[in-house]
């Protein structure tokens, strides 16, 4: 019989402590995991043999999507007549006057009422508002109040004479938004994966997704630090290492009622509420405005952010400068490496640069316009000293085209992997793609970001980041699968998540709405609005 020395006793049991480590701090991550991507009504059928403890991320998002769910009306659509009517609801000014000055704000109230007359006694409509002047090419969004009895008080700050114009859409009743709110967290989202294995002359197409119904054998993408994960059924004979391609899928699912989806006709989405007053007149009363310091990255973004005014953004809280022309971004971004890291509301940037302005040339990329959108892009040049990338912001991307998926790392991992430095720019966005998954993802996404670019910031804290949010799109969108409610909540997240962080924020979103672009793209004027206070963060 062989003899085992103490200090072998000693090796063995230290091993056999890592080893049990290891494997409850990976059960955690698991069961961290299942709680997120799961919010379902039953219990979940898991083989779970170690206490459920919720790490210090977990908690971080439980606090921030419960903050969220508590303006989320909790109503039950028992007949179309109960919904909030946009036309029968009322807006009038609240001591309303002939004249208004420069400076001063302006109260709207809205009372809503139903399709039968009757007075609405909770709140919780999704209202957009905005007040505009359309010879001047000016615009601001209003800030709406919620007394949570059918009652709305929107705060409009007067920032330009003249005869203003008012508009206030119900995009959506607080009965839709329940029932949307409802169906978001109903699963683990609206649409699928497939994902291509290939190994040497073979290749395989299995199911993918955050968690999957199966009895088959799965491959794991675990990401620990971050404790982001997705899954994938393994292909017989192929391994896991082999996933090549990946693709979404519209599982043309809905948890909606027959009678809630009556809600979200077109016709029903952001009908207009009457007002009883056609203009307001505003005069400069010559009052003495304070001066405004110029944008830097780390202020704080106030709501509403900005305005319109001549077609050009002014932000409330400080001075931007204009990016309108090659001359200027080269001069801002030259002998800079720019990255772009989100979805194509940023593949719009290089675009602009490389086929727009023509400030930098692709290298390697012969497409146009929207062709091949999803891969990743690099334009240089040479002369200036400029190098502009655009990569994905990693999995989930909505395309229903196979796409190369190795090129996919999370924002937070892109981050990492760059040194940084006074020379180097991060222009970071995510939303279009997350709308059709539960909120608790996105806000897990969000929160590491935050982590790494803090890590970035004790390495380089000369680093300059913009943070821009996700904008609205058309107004015909599916609305369960990627409608603007869904957006805004997000929109919410990532405003509470880049609180307190030397980054800049541009309010994409107080832009859209203000310009009332309904395309998921922005054009003219709000699209130099984001490009021009993007850079004015990067470059000052």
């Amino acid at each position: 019989m062989a003899i085992i020395k103490p200090r072998s006793v000693a090796v063995l049991v230290v091993t056999a402590f890592f080893l049990l480590s290891f494997m409850w701090h990976r059960k955690r991550v698991q069961v961290s995991l299942l709680h997120t991507f799961c919010n379902c009504t039953g219990p979940l059928q898991e083989n779970v043999t170690f206490p459920e403890v919720p790490s210090e991320l977990q908690v971080k998002i439980n606090d921030i999507f419960n903050r969220i769910q508590k303006l989320i009306p909790n109503v039950t659509l028992s007949n179309l007549n109960i919904a909030t009517n946009g036309k029968n609801s009322k807006a009038f000014i609240v001591n309303s006057r002939e004249k208004y000055c420069v400076g001063e704000d302006l109260v709207v109230q809205l009372d809503m009422y139903d399709a039968l007359g009757n007075r609405k006694t909770h709140g919780g409509d999704f209202i957009w508002t905005r007040i505009f002047s359309p010879e001047l090419n000016a615009a601001i969004s209003g800030r709406v109040e919620d007394f949570y009895n059918g009652t709305y008080h929107v705060h409009f700050p007067l920032h330009w004479q003249g005869k203003i114009k008012f508009s206030a859409m119900l995009f959506h009743p607080s009965e839709g938004i329940s029932a949307l709110w409802r169906s978001r967290h109903a699963s683990l989202g609206v649409i699928g994966f497939n994902g291509r294995f290939v190994h040497l002359k073979e290749q395989a197409i299995t199911t993918c997704g955050f968690k999957l119904q199966t009895k088959e054998e799965v491959c794991e993408y675990l990401d620990p630090d971050d404790e982001e994960a997705f899954y994938c059924i393994k292909p017989k004979n192929l391994p896991c290492e082999s996933l090549h391609d990946m693709m979404a899928i519209d599982l043309h699912s809905s948890y909606l009622s027959d009678e809630e989806k009556q809600l979200f006709q077109r016709s029903n989405i952001g009908v207009g509420i009457p007002a009883n007053f056609e203009f307001v007149d505003v005069v400069d009363c010559k009052k003495v405005s304070s001066a405004k310091p110029n944008c830097q990255t780390g202020m704080n973004s106030p709501f509403p952010s900005g305005y319109f005014y001549k077609g050009v953004w002014n932000p409330v809280y400080c001075n931007m400068s204009n990016y309108n022309n090659a001359e200027s971004l080269t001069k801002c971004l030259q002998g800079k490496k720019l990255f772009l890291i989100g979805d194509s509301t940023l593949r719009q940037f290089i675009m602009h640069f490389t086929e727009g302005i023509q400030i930098v040339k692709y290298f390697g990329y012969h497409g146009r316009q929207w062709q091949s959108w999803e891969e990743t892009l690099l334009a240089i040049n040479i002369e200036k000293d400029i190098y502009v990338s655009y990569k994905r912001h990693g999995f989930p991307l909505e395309s229903f085209m196979f796409y190369y998926f190795k090129e996919d790392k999370y924002t937070s991992r892109q981050i990492d992997q760059q040194g940084g430095g006074k020379d180097t720019i991060f222009v970071i966005t995510m939303g279009q793609h997350f709308r059709q998954f539960p909120l608790q993802l996105y806000i897990r996404r969000a929160i590491n970001i935050r982590k790494a670019i803090e890590r970035l910031f004790i390495r380089s804290p000369e680093t300059k980041v913009i943070i821009k949010t996700e904008n609205t799109r058309e107004i015909n969108a599916p609305v369960e699968r990627i409608g603007d409610f869904h957006g805004y909540t997000q929109y919410l997240a990532l405003r509470e998540v880049f609180q307190g962080i030397n980054v800049g924020f541009v309010d994409a979103w107080d832009m859209t709405v203000s310009s009332a672009t309904a395309t998921v793209h922005p054009p003219g004027n709000t699209f130099q609005g984001i490009m021009s206070l993007t850079f004015t963060f990067a470059c000052s």
